[in-house]
C-alpha cells in the first residue's frame, strides 16, 4: 500500500474543524510523570501566528533528561513566571474555543496536572480538543496490528511527510505552529 493513504473522511473532518477557527497548543514538560510540571507554553492561531509564548517557572530543578530534549535550562525559567501567573491568560485563550494538540492527551494531562499542583482549579471542563497526532495517524492511514489502530508518528515525521519546512526545535512555538500547518495540510490535500 502507498502511504499516505489521504483518507477522504479525515480531509473532511480537518477542513471541519479548521472551519471552527481552533487555536493549536503546545507544552515542554519536566518530564512524563505525575508529578511533572509545564516549563513552557504555545497557543498558537490557525496561520502559526503566536497568542501565548511563554517559559515557566515550574518551582523545581528541570531534570537534565528533559532539557536534552527540549533545551530548556533551569537558568532559562529563573526569571519566567509561575504556571499560577500565566493561568489565568492561557485560560482565557482557551475558553471556549476549539484545541488542536499534537497528543492531545499527554497535554491536557499536563494542563490540569499543573493547575492541580499550583493549586488552581481545571474550570475547562467543557473544554474540546482535538489530537491531531491521531488525525494524522488516520490520514495517514499505516495499520497498527498490535492494536488494531492506526500507527501513530511523531510530529517531526508528520512534517517531513508533508513537507512542511519548518523548525524542529522541540519548543513549545515551534511545535505549535507546525501542529497547525500539518492540519492545513490534511485539510487541503486531496
Amino acid at each position: 500500500m502507498k502511504y499516505p493513504v489521504k483518507n477522504p473522511i479525515i480531509v473532511k473532518q480537518a477542513k471541519e474543524k479548521l472551519g471552527l477557527n481552533p487555536v493549536f497548543l503546545d507544552t515542554e514538560t519536566t518530564g512524563l510523570g505525575d508529578s511533572d510540571r509545564i516549563i513552557e507554553v504555545a497557543i498558537v492561531d490557525m496561520q502559526g501566528t503566536p497568542l501565548l509564548n511563554s517559559l515557566i517557572n515550574p518551582g523545581m530543578q528541570i531534570p537534565v533528561e528533559a532539557s536534552r530534549v527540549n533545551h530548556i535550562t533551569n537558568d532559562m525559567v529563573t526569571n519566567a513566571p509561575l504556571w499560577r501567573e500565566i493561568w489565568p491568560k492561557v485560560e482565557e485563550i482557551l475558553r471556549g474555543r476549539l484545541i488542536g494538540i499534537y497528543n492531545a492527551e499527554y497535554d491536557m494531562r499536563m494542563l490540569s496536572q499543573s493547575n492541580k499542583i499550583a493549586g488552581l482549579d481545571w474550570r475547562l471542563k467543557g473544554i474540546q480538543s482535538f489530537c491531531v497526532m491521531q488525525l494524522y495517524s488516520e490520514w495517514y492511514g499505516e495499520r497498527n496490528m498490535r492494536y488494531n489502530d492506526f500507527k501513530w508518528h511523531k510530529l517531526e515525521v508528520a512534517g517531513r511527510v508533508c513537507k512542511i519546512k519548518m523548525p524542529i526545535s522541540h519548543r513549545a512555538v515551534d511545535d505549535a505552529r507546525l501542529t497547525a500547518a500539518v492540519m492545513r495540510y490534511i485539510a487541503e490535500s486531496r
